[in-house]
Parts: C-alpha cells; sequence; structure tokens
C-alpha cells in the first residue's frame, strides 16, 4: 500500500540523514507499504497545496499524510489561510478517492530558535498560531473524519521533565533521537489506521 508524505522540513527531515529520520524509520518497520517523503524544506502550506496534484493526485496513493503550516506563520501568513490550505487538500484527497491522514508538527520552542531566525519573525507569536491551528485541528478532523496524528501533543507528553536540547537541533528541528520519538507516536498511529 502506498502513503505519501506532503510537508515541510518536519516531513522531509531537516538536519538529520534519512536513515534517522522519523519517515525513514517508518519506512523500514512497515516492509508491507511504501511511505514515499513529499517533504520539502521551508515550503508552506500553500506551496503544498499548489503541488498536491503533482505530489499526491497522480500517484495514487492509498492515504496522504499531510503535515505543514509552521512556514506559513514564520512568515506571518494568518492562520485561516493555513486552514482553508488543509481544508481544500482533504477534500481534494477525498475527491481523488484517497484517505487523508492529517498531522501536526512539534511545538516550536522560542527560547532555543537560532539567533538569526529570531532576528526574522517573533517566535512567541509563531507559537501562539501554532496552538491556535492545534485547536482547530482536533475540530476540523472531527466535523470531517479525518485521521489526526497529534506529534505535537504526543510528543510533549513524551519529553515532559527531560532537556529539551536532547531533541530540538535548533527550537525547530528534530535531532535523531527526536526523530525516534515521531517515528514511534506515527507508527503506533498508523498500525491502527492502516
Amino acid at each position: 500500500m502506498k502513503i505519501i508524505c506532503i510537508g515541510d522540513s518536519f516531513t522531509r527531515g531537516y538536519g538529520v540523514n534519512k536513515k534517522e529520520s522519523w519517515l525513514g524509520q517508518l519506512s523500514d518497520s512497515f516492509n508491507r507499504h511504501t511511505f514515499i517523503n513529499k517533504g520539502i524544506n521551508g515550503d508552506t502550506s500553500g506551496g503544498m497545496l499548489a503541488r498536491f496534484e503533482r505530489d499526491v493526485v497522480s500517484e495514487k496513493p492509498k492515504y496522504v499524510l499531510m503535515i505543514g503550516g509552521i512556514n506559513d506563520f514564520i512568515c506571518c501568513a494568518s492562520v485561516s489561510s493555513v486552514q482553508a490550505n488543509i481544508m481544500s487538500m482533504v477534500h481534494q484527497a477525498y475527491h481523488n478517492n484517497i484517505i487523508p491522514i492529517l498531522g501536526t508538527v512539534t511545538e516550536c520552542i522560542p527560547d532555543k530558535i537560532r539567533g538569526d531566525w529570531m532576528d526574522f519573525t517573533d517566535f512567541n507569536i509563531v507559537l501562539k498560531k501554532q496552538l491556535e491551528f492545534q485547536r482547530w485541528s482536533i475540530d476540523f478532523c472531527d466535523s470531517f473524519h479525518v485521521n489526526r496524528i497529534d506529534f505535537f501533543e504526543e510528543f510533549s507528553k513524551r519529553t515532559e521533565g527531560t532537556p529539551l536540547n536532547n531533541y530540538y537541533i535548533d527550537g525547530l528541528h528534530l535531532k535523531p533521537s527526536g526523530h525516534k520519538i515521531i517515528h514511534d507516536i506515527a507508527y503506533e498511529a498508523f498500525k491502527k489506521i492502516l
């Protein structure tokens, strides 16, 4: 069975090699299923929507996992614009007989963000938008019967009480240890979904 994973650097596995990324590990964990990584570093939900036909529909997968929005927030886009893009991709998936799954990225850690990135945008606002999107995604997935993988909440639970430097490269991107936790969350979720 083919599963397309479309997204940004969270999906791509920025900062780690392919085998260390959560999606690379997931491919090894499910040898009867094919996970195709369509993550692009720095992509926005609008970019994902623009390439949805080429990267998802034309591949004819059974499922599509969509994870995005953080780069929109870094570029000061509104939460509603991300919501509209996600909603559009979900409905395009349904229209093309592809089962959509919505994922949420891990929490950005404003006090761990690189200095040059902090000069670009206010990551406290990014985090506020992340939290707003997180709440919306729960209601949206319930209303439209969309499977959801809550990396945001689950990662926070599983790393509670431990130094975040153990898991983050820069407050946004994860080290191999962080990817291992994301893999475990995804693996447990996909065992129920597939």
